[in-house]
């Protein structure tokens, strides 16, 4: 099942500048997308789906004047430069860890994060995760959430779970997904993991939290009856492995949900085309197969829930505004504050990535992201990230 309902009645701004009425960039100075030396096996396109192209059901917003160049009609949001004045790149030495370890109690150790390129990373299997971990980034995450919760009509969960007794919420990051979830649900244990250990000192008291790798072998005491997993789609080098863990993990008739943008970026009119902000997003996802991994998986996740055993399996599709350029005064608030998480995430999305693996350095990195940001903020490029909430029951008999 997909919906793109939410976002019924979405348009862009048709009184502003002609898109294409100014020369394409060129980007023959960017590094070209030569393929991988060796691609993971879920790089490969789904069947089930057309890639990379959403019906969104959204329209420009062609009512407003000649001044929406002054952006006064969000006044719930500003828009951020985000400048990011990252020059430094001291490394620390590698933390050296027990592979096969699943799961860590916090340390001193553990807190004292690699810095590189002027943020700070996780040290526990430093390098598994690409993006920092510091205030900044924290702060991002919990835009994200708000984001989500708007999205998904204030719910936490779209799998119909009724009551869970204990709950997993893997790459839970800040922790505000398990918080609140433990908060709704008094009555159940909710267990929040992580590489970094950023989570909040003070919790419910049904809520917990432990450094973890969810891809190492599970040692939970206890079986769960809802699994959460949200922005893991660049994470995850097998979800086929992943998911038949899950499976093994769940109560019979117990949930799993993940919740996921499609990372290609969209638009409705074409207006994307031979941008910049284009070319950031195929770099984001040519460098990502480097790692093993894909930020297009989420269309897949539907067909590999199956193959674990799952039954239910539901998928349901959202559109969100890159900016503010959607009609209707809830569309703008939320392209608003997917800006902000854009901008907010540009040096940490592409940094590391773009440095490591595509050969470009830090000061040619920074160059791209000014004009990127340029689009980022243009609201003639009718642009849109895809969201999908992919959840699935296990079966209460075998079959």
């Amino acid at each position: 099942m997909s919906s793109a309902r939410p976002n019924d009645g979405l348009g862009p701004d048709s009184n502003r500048h002609t898109p294409g009425s100014e020369p394409a960039p060129s980007h023959d100075h960017l590094p070209s997308l030569r393929p991988a030396l060796s691609a993971a096996h879920s790089d490969t396109p789904s069947r089930s789906r057309s890639f990379g192209e959403f019906p969104a059901d959204l329209s420009v917003d062609d009512s407003e004047g000649d001044n929406d160049d002054d952006d006064d009609d969000d006044d719930d949001e500003d828009e951020d430069d985000g400048d990011d004045g990252d020059n430094g790149d001291v490394d620390s030495a590698i933390f050296d860890v027990n592979q096969a370890q699943s799961s860590m109690s916090v340390t001193s150790t553990i807190f004292n994060f690699i810095h590189k390129h002027g943020r700070t990373y996780h040290r526990y299997k430093d390098g598994k995760y690409w993006m920092p971990n510091d205030a900044r980034e924290q702060e991002r995450l919990d835009l994200q959430h708000l984001i989500f919760l708007k999205v998904f009509g204030n719910r936490l969960a779209l799998a119909p779970v009724q009551e869970p007794s204990r709950v997993l919420d893997f790459g839970t990051g800040t922790g505000t997904w398990a918080i609140d979830f433990a908060i709704q649900y008094p009555g159940c244990d909710v267990l929040g993991t992580d590489l970094s250990p950023i989570q909040p000192e003070y919790v419910p008291p049904n809520c917990r939290f432990e450094i973890d790798d969810i891809e190492d072998e599970w040692m939970f005491t206890s079986k769960f009856d809802y699994v959460h997993g949200r922005h893991m789609v660049g994470s995850i080098s097998d979800f086929p492995k992943l998911f038949a863990t899950i499976h093994a993990n769940l109560n019979p008739g117990g949930w799993v949900e993940l919740q996921d943008y499609y990372v290609k970026l969209q638009s409705i009119d074409g207006t994307l085309e031979g941008t910049t902000l284009q070319r950031w997003s195929q770099m984001i996802n040519h460098a990502l197969t480097f790692t093993g991994r894909s930020g297009l998986n989420t269309v897949k996740y539907r067909r590999w829930l199956h193959e674990a055993g799952f039954e239910d399996v539901r998928e349901e599709v959202f559109a969100v505004p890159g900016n503010a350029w959607a009609k209707g005064v809830e569309q703008k608030q939320l392209g608003a504050l997917q800006m902000e998480n854009i901008l907010e995430g540009l040096h940490g999305i592409s940094i590391h990535l773009f440095t490591k693996f595509l050969g470009m350095s830090s000061q040619a990195v920074e160059a791209l992201l000014v004009d990127v940001r340029k689009d980022l903020m243009d609201r003639t490029i009718h642009f849109y990230y895809p969201v999908m909430s992919v959840y699935a029951r296990k079966p209460l008999r075998n079959r």
